[in-house]
């Protein structure tokens, strides 16, 4: 009876790793699929109400090192200032002068990361759209990632 009970609880441990390796190979393969594809969504302002311009990218490498590579490229460029930046959280919100925007990097596995940029477009302002996606596009190109807008 007690060797009854533990080859079941083997075999349901066998079961229950083989299910888990599967759902996390579909992961892999379909964070394999979207790396580089960079995704959009607008909301134009209407009326007194504000807009937004969204894009977001998943991208290999490491948080850290992207937040890093993202803020140096922000600091050099010299339309942009950083009004706040959050390396424990790798937040950085910047400004052209017209338009605020913000950039968030997240870990999504070992070596996958999420890239996350924001940007609200108010009532008085053109749309930020570009200047979204170019921040998207510079940090891919200093990443060495290759990136491209999905349409």
């Amino acid at each position: 009876m007690n060797y009854c009970k533990r080859a079941i609880t083997i075999l349901v441990a066998v079961i229950v790793l083989l299910g888990t390796s599967d759902v996390s190979s579909q992961w892999v393969f379909v964070a394999r699929k979207a790396l580089g594809k960079i995704e959009r969504m607008t909301q134009p302002r209407t009326g007194d109400a504000p807009g937004y311009d969204v894009a977001t990218v998943v991208i290999e490498g490491i948080a850290d090192k992207v937040y890093d590579t993202a803020l140096k490229t922000i600091e050099a460029a010299p339309k942009f200032h950083i009004t706040r930046k959050d390396p424990r959280e790798r937040i950085i919100d910047f400004s052209d002068g017209a338009h605020s925007v913000g950039l968030k990097v997240s870990q999504v596995n070992d070596n996958v990361v999420h890239l996350l940029v924001a940007g609200v477009v108010m009532p008085d302002q053109d749309s930020t759209t570009s200047l979204v996606l170019s921040a998207v596009m510079r940090v891919c190109k200093e990443v060495g990632a290759n990136c491209s807008i999905v349409e």
